[in-house]
């Protein structure tokens, strides 16, 4: 029974991104399915909601994602986003390098659902290269989640390595490989020129373009020439200083302050993420630089960013794929799938536990640390004895990173649709080359190391 309820929770959000159901309400009730088909019945549904919402992991992540999305909002209001871009934009000449920095930096925080961080930056710049809505989700999801194949202080490569043993240099070369594939697919996606068409509002330098993305509008802060040319160079407004100047680097830093303080304060010590997030948000509000009298421009930013700044869409959306995931977990369904394989160690039981069990969990709860959690412990009682076990360790790793990229359920792709407005289904689709990409890699990766194994 539990597998059927794990099924229809499936077939469910399948069916949301389709048809354009809020995913985060689908999710939520994909995992009522799931809890209540399972055996624990209502320790399963009580533990998943204590999880997502009262226990501090989860009630940081949401929290966490309020005061990101208000951030966003503020530094909107306040035009930090559009000095942000156009500074970085003035240090680094082609603005194709200036999308993938921005959520490659953002990916930092590691915390889950933190691209919504990112979305904002990424859809100014995104504005101005004249990139469709699905192609700034997978540019902000994609420039990001790469990195995570081999990026040594994430907590589920952190815990790979505790589980088995191997150690962080075996995920390197793999690794490596793996991000560049995804990284140059998403390029070829998301670059192509045949495909950037600007937003009917959005005009590309053909005058003065707002943080809303519209010209001609109070908001507008860009100058014309400060988005890209015809050979999508970043290129610099009438009057600004064609070298990098004390100045210029100023103004970098002080419209990205707010991210600054969320990175120093949330990466660097050992406060809790919220707080760091909350710390952010009080430096969007009073710290980025004003143009008009200072009290009257935060109270602007207050009462124009600060307060309608939270976006609960995003919030109930991130929970309810959070939820989702936990239901899964706390059920062990699919860790239930050991039953009746034993424990002989052949091509089989190595694809089914080394590949084909994280990539689907990945896959399915759409969290990269569960997937590899499940996985992980099944597979490795299976290794001992094995000559060259690290190489299948490092597969199953790469499996579960690209179940998770490719996932419907991802929180971050889900709450990136859902800031940018995007169509879930155009943007997931878009996402399948350069996490197929990935996913190939690494079968090919499992194949060689099956054959150094047993053969």
């Amino acid at each position: 029974l539990s597998y059927l309820g794990l099924a229809a929770g499936t077939v469910l959000i399948l069916a949301a991104v389709r048809y354009k159901v809020n995913v985060g309400i689908a999710a939520a009730a994909a995992g009522l399915i799931v809890a209540a088909t399972s055996g624990g019945g209502i320790v399963v549904l009580t533990d998943s909601l204590s999880e997502t919402v009262i226990e501090p992991a989860g009630l940081t992540l949401l929290v966490s994602i309020a005061f990101i999305t208000m951030i966003g909002n503020i530094m909107k209001v306040s035009g930090a986003l559009d000095d942000l871009t156009q500074g970085i934009g003035r240090v680094i000449r082609d603005a194709r390098i200036v999308a993938f920095m921005l959520p490659s930096l953002v990916g930092m925080l590691s915390v889950p659902g933190s691209s919504v961080f990112s979305a904002p930056l990424v859809d100014s710049v995104g504005r101005s290269l004249g990139m469709t809505r699905e192609q700034r989700v997978t540019t902000n999801v994609m420039f990001r989640h790469g990195w995570y194949y081999i990026y040594p202080i994430y907590a589920p490569l952190l815990m790979i390595q505790q589980i088995s043993g191997v150690p962080y240099s075996a995920f390197v070369l793999p690794g490596a490989i793996a991000t560049l594939a995804v990284f140059a697919l998403t390029a070829r996606t998301v670059f192509r020129k045949d495909s950037l068409t600007p937003e009917p509002s959005s005009l590309v330098d053909d005058g003065s373009i707002g943080s809303c993305g519209c010209s001609d509008c109070s908001s507008a802060k860009v100058s014309p020439g400060a988005g890209v040319n015809g050979r999508n160079e970043a290129v610099i407004g009438p009057g600004a200083l064609p070298a990098v100047s004390a100045r210029l680097v100023f103004s970098i830093l002080a419209a990205a302050s707010p991210i600054l303080v969320v990175l120093l304060v949330g990466v660097g010590t050992s406060i809790n993420f919220s707080i760091a997030t909350a710390l952010g948000a009080l430096t969007a509000l009073f710290a980025a630089p004003s143009d008009g009298p200072y009290l009257k421009e935060i109270a602007r930013r207050f009462r124009e960013g600060a307060v309608p700044g939270i976006d609960w869409q995003v919030v109930g959306t991130v929970a309810g794929t959070v939820f989702f995931g936990r239901t899964i977990v706390n059920s062990r369904v699919l860790a239930s799938m050991t039953a009746g394989t034993g424990s002989a160690v052949s091509v089989l039981s190595l694809f089914i536990f080394g590949f084909a069990l994280p990539f689907l969990s990945g896959f399915i709860i759409g969290s990269h640390l569960p997937a590899v959690g499940i996985a992980g412990p099944l597979l490795v009682p299976l290794l001992s004895g094995l000559p060259n076990p690290a190489g299948l360790v490092v597969a199953l790793y790469m499996a579960a990173s690209s179940g998770y990229l490719m996932s419907p359920a991802h929180v971050c792709f889900i709450s990136t649709v859902q800031y940018l407005k995007a169509d879930v289904s155009s943007s997931w689709r878009m996402m399948w080359g350069p996490g197929g990409a990935g996913l190939v890699l690494g079968l090919i990766f499992w194949a060689v190391q099956v054959a150094v194994n047993l053969l």
